[in-house]
């Protein structure tokens, strides 16, 4: 979690923390009003459609509120829009503290039976719920603020409203449930990897309902919940219950479901994807869930004298009963297990993977005449994470696949679920519903519309990452906001799929703009027609899949050395994103990377709409199928567009693309 007026708290002593949310809140409170006659917005690496404070840190989006037609953006700063594409900065609106406490992530309610008594002249109150971050111990409790208009909120001198003692909870998302006639507040228990709900009937007092978790991804901890209404793609006028909890450090897992005012359950295709992979692309060559299916697999060694263990203590991630652990019996045996030979029949092959140890001690080969041609090695001793070979070259030869333990001390491999694909699923993360497979989205909630009692439509995102948040090379602040999405729901064999499509409204801002019909790319092309002055800029390119092979897509920002790729692997059915040339990498060593969104449903063309903002880019594949969404921090002369194939020619259907005004300009 961060502070929600993105202060750098989990990585900066505590003294060191609040003197710098002391220095950042005269700042805001110096500097408050409209955006004109403060900054121009045109500083390097700002951010020129997406929302940004003028100066300092923004962090976790807070109260996201639609009332009287106006929608409100906190961080415990206050922004407003009328449109979500246009912003105006308000002062600093929290007051009346006795600066114990930092505030932390949550929520803004209209109140507007007056539930809570905090209501004067015949107005609905407005009240904020957040963490107060106590100084003295860094210990987490709830408390409130209240307002008049939503301008300025006043401390509630009986805080906290919920403390659970000794177990730190926060980042609460609170709405007004109509079946139950309450308000209903989610925390999580962050080290547990538990939501907690609670209800109220006046926003003061809590009791407690009910816990979801752990279930799905839980190898960092659960932050900043949303429990959502989507709207069903497949009928538009149904909704389904959506659960969303982010985990550290620049994660978002989901979890459709149902919720009956008191307990949030998942639905049963969601269960069965999450505990059983049921839905998964491919064919499942290993589960390790018995003895017996063990057959014609060699042991040699004592590491693995119970290949088919179901003991998984201390691990995560695994689906089904079983899976298939070295040193069960002891920490110093080593060994190898070996699976019979077979045919390589699909490009990719795929396993879950946990474990640890000295490099070439434990690992996952896959051998060829003799010989390791691919190779795996664990860097989770707690959590399954998804690995993956594109073997693509190699279909139709026989191989084995060997497990390996090699490590006298501490190290150990676990593996389970090795299945044969189209789709290569090497992400590194754990079996779970993904929102972005991208560096940078964290921390989204949705805006709850308080004009009526609809389904949630749009939500943001903080793009940034713990990993190297304090080290971007901004010199205006940090933080940035993600474009404002769409939201909804898809059923699919994995169970609801949330879809996120960029806001429509957004296509006031479009410039004159670039269209190319059908192309055929072979090598590297430039597209000179289409010269953006910045890089702020959206680009929708349509590919064809029939016969598709290799690499290709576009090479975004270019200019000198620098590029972003924003491309896709034909063999792997893989969209990816790779930074590691995009311009300023070497500020943290996390930074210059590669990621890529395995795509399970099978097309006869690739949609790719791309927004890049300054310092950022934002792919959505698919009409929302899958978003990349990743920080940039190039050149200001690498501005160059070009389309690239490798390995035979591509398909461009057709490609559009305009430059986009600043929502800044437009209001100074």
């Amino acid at each position: 979690m961060m502070d929600p007026a993105g202060n750098p708290w989990p990585l900066l002593t505590p003294i060191a923390a609040w003197q710098i949310k002391a220095v950042a809140l005269s700042i805001v409170a110096l500097f408050g009003g409209t955006a004109s006659g403060f900054a121009a917005y045109d500083e390097p690496y700002r951010p020129q459609y997406h929302f940004s404070a003028k100066r300092g840190w923004i962090g976790d989006p807070d109260g996201l509120v639609r009332y009287n037609g106006l929608y409100h953006l906190f961080w415990w700063g206050h922004a407003v829009s009328d449109d979500l594409v246009f912003w105006r900065q308000l002062p600093y609106p929290m007051r009346g503290d006795d600066g114990s406490f930092v505030y932390f992530s949550g929520s803004v309610v209209i109140d507007h039976s007056n539930s809570s008594g905090f209501g004067t002249g015949g107005l609905p109150p407005w009240v904020a719920i957040y963490t107060a971050h106590r100084k003295s111990d860094n210990f987490d409790e709830q408390s409130i603020s209240f307002s008049a208009d939503g301008s300025y909120f006043d401390y509630y001198p009986k805080n906290p409203v919920l403390s659970l003692g000794g177990m730190p909870c926060r980042d609460p998302d609170v709405f007004w449930h109509e079946e139950s006639a309450r308000w209903i507040m989610l925390v999580v228990a962050p080290e547990k990897r538990k939501i907690l709900f609670y209800s109220s009937a006046d926003l003061k007092s809590w009791d407690y309902l009910s816990e979801f978790g752990p279930m799905g991804a839980r190898a960092g901890n659960w932050e900043v919940p949303n429990l959502l209404r989507l709207r069903k793609e497949e009928d538009p006028s149904s909704w389904q219950w959506v659960l969303v909890c982010s985990m550290g450090p620049n994660k978002i897992q989901y979890f459709p479901g149902e919720f009956d005012g008191k307990q949030f359950s998942i639905d049963n295709r969601t269960w069965e994807f999450l505990e059983s992979g049921i839905g998964l692309p491919g064919k499942v060559y290993a589960d390790f869930e018995s003895v017996e299916a063990m057959d014609g697999w060699t042991a040699e060694g004592a590491a693995f004298q119970s290949p088919a263990s179901s003991r998984v203590d201390r691990i995560s991630g695994h689906l089904g009963r079983g899976l298939v652990r070295s040193n069960v019996s002891g920490s110093s045996y080593v060994g190898r297990l070996v699976s019979p030979e077979f045919t390589i029949t699909h490009p990719n092959i795929n396993f879950l993977l946990a474990g640890g140890g000295k490099l070439g001690e434990v690992a996952v080969n896959l051998i060829i005449d003799g010989k390791p041609v691919r190779s795996s090695k664990p860097d989770s001793p707690e959590a399954m994470k998804w690995r993956g070979w594109n073997v693509s070259e190699l279909v139709g030869k026989t191989a084995t696949i060997e497990i390996l333990d090699r490590s006298e001390e501490r190290g150990f491999v676990a593996v389970d679920h090795i299945m044969f694909s189209d789709t290569l699923i090497d992400t590194g993360r754990e079996q779970a519903s993904w929102v972005d497979w991208g560096h940078d989205f964290y921390a989204a909630r949705a805006w709850r519309d308080a004009d009526r009692d609809d389904p949630e439509e749009y939500w943001i995102g903080w793009m940034g990452n713990w990993e190297y948040a304090n080290d971007v090379p901004t010199s205006w602040g940090r933080g940035v906001q993600s474009i404002p999405r769409e939201l909804s729901i898809k059923a699919s064999p994995r169970g609801g799929q949330i879809r996120q499509r960029p806001l429509t409204a957004l296509q006031q801002l479009r410039q004159k703009g670039y269209e190319s019909g059908p192309l055929e790319i072979s090598g590297t092309m430039a597209v000179p027609e289409f010269t953006p002055e910045l890089n702020a800029y959206e680009i929708e390119a349509v590919f064809d899949l029939n016969d598709a092979a290799g690499r290709f897509g576009l090479n975004l920002c270019v200019g000198g050395r620098q590029k972003v790729v924003v491309g896709y692997d034909a063999s792997a059915r893989n969209v990816f994103v790779d930074r590691r040339e995009s311009g300023d990498v070497s500020f943290n060593q996390a930074f210059p990377s590669v990621v890529a969104a395995p795509l399970f449903a099978q097309s006869k063309e690739l949609k790719l709409r791309i927004f890049v903002d300054q310092s950022s880019v934002e792919v959505f594949v698919n009409d929302g199928e899958a978003v990349l969404t990743s920080l940039i921090f190039h050149d200001s002369e690498g501005v160059g567009v070009q389309l690239f194939s490798s390995d035979g020619p591509a398909k461009l259907q057709n490609l559009k693309a305009w430059s986009l005004r600043s929502i800044w300009a437009a209001r100074n």
